[in-house]
């Protein structure tokens, strides 16, 4: 049977997550250099990677997050405005969280400044809240699928961070017959009950649907545990897991289209 329903991932296989982090951090670092030009950036960078990881599991919030699928990164500059689940705890406890990562980061390259602390933490929320970066191949990929088949977004995170990256790239929304994140359910990738739901929600056949995301271990996996036949978006070359099985292999999404029209899946 050919495909009719593809469902996408958001963060890193359409919009760049990655490079959106990336020009935050790097901005915020060029300001904090500019006033402290004995610091390092490279080191204030692995620094502020460091805490921002291995504080983020100390929380009790933790598995919540990872239940839904939030990263330390988003916890570094989403509201949280959900009032549903636990996300009104989650948006009182990034208050401390974000807090501590910097001042702890500034402390590890030898500056001791809660004010400066609290000013690189806001200039962080502001640069990466206005930026969405689409992969180049995003649009023509979309543009060329959408009359075809019906194109749904399945995606992990608070609902109201996941619909505030789309609002920063407004013409991914046309593309979609239904925009599906995990925090409006309670589980997220790559829970199969969450794709279970998905397929129901977009009255969808798993013998007529394909999974393309760039997640062995949410998108894939997650795939791989209803039946769903799944094509891994690997830009990186990262190495293939036993634990995860993808159907189709490809480094870019003009490659899924490629897939679709010339090989006939």
């Amino acid at each position: 049977m050919t495909i009719k329903t593809i469902f996408f991932d958001l963060d890193d296989t359409l919009l760049s997550d990655e490079l959106a982090v990336q020009t935050a951090i790097d901005r915020t670092t060029a300001f904090l250099v500019s006033k402290y030009p004995r610091i390092k950036a490279e080191a204030f960078e692995a620094a502020l990677r460091n805490r921002a990881v291995t504080l983020f599991d100390t929380y009790a919030i933790y598995d919540f997050t990872v239940q839904i699928g939030i990263s330390p990164f988003e916890a570094l500059w989403g509201d949280f405005t959900d009032r549903t689940l636990r996300f009104p705890e989650l948006a009182e406890v990034v208050k401390t969280y974000r807090q501590q990562v910097w001042s702890m980061a500034l402390a590890d390259v030898g500056i001791s400044d809660n004010r400066l602390a609290k000013l690189i933490s806001l200039m962080f929320i502001v640069v990466r809240t206005e930026n969405s970066v689409p992969y180049m191949d995003t649009y023509a990929s979309l543009e060329a699928l959408y009359e075809q088949y019906q194109l749904v977004l399945l995606t992990n995170g608070s609902p109201s961070l996941q619909k505030l990256k789309l609002e920063k790239a407004p013409k991914l929304r046309k593309y979609f017959k239904k925009i599906i994140i995990s925090g409006d359910f309670g589980q997220g990738k790559p829970a199969p009950d969450f794709f279970n739901f998905a397929l129901s929600r977009a009255q969808a056949d798993i013998a007529t649907s394909l999974m393309v995301g760039d997640q062995l271990f949410t998108d894939i996996l997650g795939a791989n545990a209803v039946g769903m036949k799944s094509v891994w978006l690997n830009r990186k070359d990262t190495p293939q897991s036993e634990v995860a099985r993808p159907d189709y292999t490809v480094k870019s999404l003009t490659e899924v289209v490629d897939l679709l029209e010339k090989e006939g899946i």
